[in-house]
């Protein structure tokens, strides 16, 4: 009897251990890494290297990274922590972060061509794992998930589930939130699956959200906010949880919270804006400004597709395919439509047919907006500024100065042409030649991100005026590009313009105001003198970032917002006409058809006709 009972107890006790071992081995372990700001040779160049180590040595499976890899997204910080990552020995899936978009010398090139496809789903257990970028792409803004990818978020997710019972994890650098402009599109798509969480980073702290219903887990940057913590995020998924460790080198992990392993409940805040109907609506994202001859219009996307659209009937007269996005702004001289690429190349096509016409090799990339004067177009790319004949395709001059990209349009005033770069640089040409005049950073060649590298300027016949991240209004000598005046007064960011007449500097400041100065060569340069002869109004936006150039037609003034918005202010009463809801993306700015009507774009794929 005794025998019987201690086999009993022996056949328990080697069951239940069978038993927590199928349940322990039926958990879904894997490391989350983010906000790794890696730059050759610093701290956490070094500490990914450990990091790497220790998960080659641990029993995770897998391992996820959700952006910021790098601080400036440049080519050598993105090739080191590819180089780091390879030497995982376990399966590695990554997406992007705004430092690896927002500023990247190669305009994403680099990024796609090392890592390849900014996107990942493959299925692990009872889940699907999926991914996708944020954005924003070259330019201040807010995160933006394109809408193409959207597209693909709901396509392979239908795909990927269909006849199966899994659920889905899903991975974005930003938290579904307001950090997100078009964040209700995305949750739109993961309401109609068995989404159970999403997995993001950019906070730098551990912490656990509800995104509308949503679980949300943000992992731990590798180093704090404060750098005193050198750690990442060890992820346990059991039938009934999901649980956090945050993992610091060479210590146990310490478990942070868990939530539950069932599909959240999405409930998607309702808006009751009501929207202005697009002109044209587009598959894919716009990052730039339509261009216009008598009947038609032209305009270039995020999946690198040239587009004309009939003005009168919508129709699609033409498409060419270049491979990548184009954030170029187009130009038409007779006849001739002029597109730059990111790879570097200024291209002309024939506004009828499509076909293209020329092409040249200018080097670096082209992400900025041409201006054109007498047949010919000058622009700049991330290693020259170019003056090309837009009928022939022939190189007038070109100068090698410039050591990073220009997003602004070019200033003619007179003999010279005048370009902000993100070299720290501002440079003054002779404008048929291309000779060098003089170029001006105020001393500062070290924080390129105050450079005026993403604003038009503007000038008299004597002054320049332009404004820098740096938040100043500076005004230069146009002849000697000596410093005049700079004032942080406003807190301008990028976003500026002048009047009609030419007697007003407009700017925007990163609290939602529209401020007005004397733009003349008369008025005393002093902060006092200008304050007294500055309007502000007040375009109750809050806090706002977006660098659309501001621009005046027919005494109305047009300012867009990085959430869709247009505001039309009185130019003459300096105050405001009324708001237009476009959308929920940053405009790109405003232009004008052969008709002199005012005409907008938004990064979500839509182009409007104002007014």
């Amino acid at each position: 009897m005794k025998n019987l009972v201690l086999r009993i107890l022996l056949l328990f006790i080697v069951v239940s251990g069978f038993s927590q071992n199928a349940e322990k081995s039926g958990n879904i372990k894997f490391v989350q890494l983010t906000d790794l700001h890696v730059s050759v040779g610093n701290d956490n160049d070094f500490l990914l290297q450990n990091i790497v180590k220790e998960i080659n040595d641990s029993d995770f499976e897998f391992v996820v990274v959700t952006g910021d890899l790098t601080n400036r997204g440049a080519d050598d910080e993105l090739k080191q922590v590819h180089s780091i990552l390879s030497k995982l020995k376990k399966p590695y899936y990554v997406v992007s972060g705004n430092h690896e978009t927002n500023w990247s010398e190669s305009a994403g090139l680099t990024y796609k061509k090392i890592f390849g496809e900014d996107k990942f789903v493959f299925s692990k257990g009872d889940y699907v794992f999926i991914g996708f970028p944020c954005g924003p792409y070259m330019k201040m803004g807010d995160g933006f998930v394109k809408h193409e990818d959207v597209l693909w978020l709901d396509k392979t997710l239908k795909d990927s589930l269909k006849n199966t019972n899994k659920k889905v994890l899903n991975f974005a650098h930003y938290p579904l939130d307001n950090s997100v402009s078009n964040y209700k599109e995305v949750l739109s798509v993961l309401e109609k699956y068995p989404t159970v969480a999403t997995f993001c980073g950019h906070g730098h702290t551990l912490r656990k959200y509800d995104f509308s219903g949503l679980s949300g887990l943000m992992g731990t940057s590798i180093t704090s906010l404060d750098g005193k913590t050198k750690s990442y995020n060890q992820v346990i998924i059991s039938n009934d949880s999901i649980s956090i460790y945050q993992k610091e080198l060479d210590k146990p992990g310490v478990f942070k919270f868990s939530v539950p392993s069932k599909p959240s409940k999405i409930e998607i805040p309702k808006d009751d804006l009501v929207m202005q109907s697009p002109f044209i609506k587009d598959i894919a994202s716009i990052y730039s400004l339509p261009a216009f001859d008598k009947k038609n219009l032209y305009f270039t996307n995020s999946i690198g597709e040239i587009k004309s659209i009939n003005l009168k009937n919508k129709a699609l007269n033409w498409k060419t395919e270049t491979g990548n996005s184009i954030y170029f702004s187009p130009i038409i001289v007779k006849n001739n439509l002029v597109i730059g690429t990111i790879e570097g190349n200024l291209e002309g096509f024939d506004t009828q047919s499509g076909k293209q016409k020329w092409t040249i090799p200018v080097g670096g990339v082209l992400v900025g907006s041409p201006i054109a004067e007498n047949n010919r177009v000058y622009t700049a790319s991330s290693t020259a500024f170019i003056c090309a004949d837009a009928v022939s395709g022939k190189v007038i001059w070109q100068n090698n100065l410039p050591t990073s990209y220009s997003q602004g349009i070019p200033l003619i005033q007179g003999d010279k042409i005048i370009f902000g770069v993100w070299d720290s640089y501002v440079y003054c040409l002779d404008k048929n030649t291309g000779k060098l005049i003089w170029k001006w950073n105020n001393g500062n060649d070290k924080q390129i991100l105050y450079s005026a590298g993403n604003v038009n300027m503007v000038s008299t016949t004597k002054r320049l005026y332009f404004v820098t991240p740096q938040r100043f209004l500076t005004v230069l000598d146009i002849e000697t590009g000596k410093t005049l005046l700079r004032t942080q007064k406003w807190k301008i960011r990028e976003s500026m313009g002048k009047s009609q007449d030419g007697k007003w500097f407009y700017g925007k400041t990163m609290d939602g105001e529209l401020v007005r100065v004397p733009l003349n060569d008369d008025i005393e340069l002093t902060e006092e003198s200008f304050v007294n002869q500055t309007k502000v109004l007040d375009l109750k936006w809050g806090y706002e970032h977006n660098p659309a150039g501001i621009l005046e037609k027919n005494n109305k003034i047009y300012v867009g917002s990085r959430k869709g918005e247009v505001v039309i202010v009185d130019a003459v009463k300096f105050e405001i006409i009324k708001q237009i809801n476009l959308g929920s993306s940053s405009i790109n700015g405003f232009t004008l058809d052969g008709k002199g009507q005012v005409w907008a774009s938004l990064i979500e794929g839509g182009i409007f006709l104002l007014e």
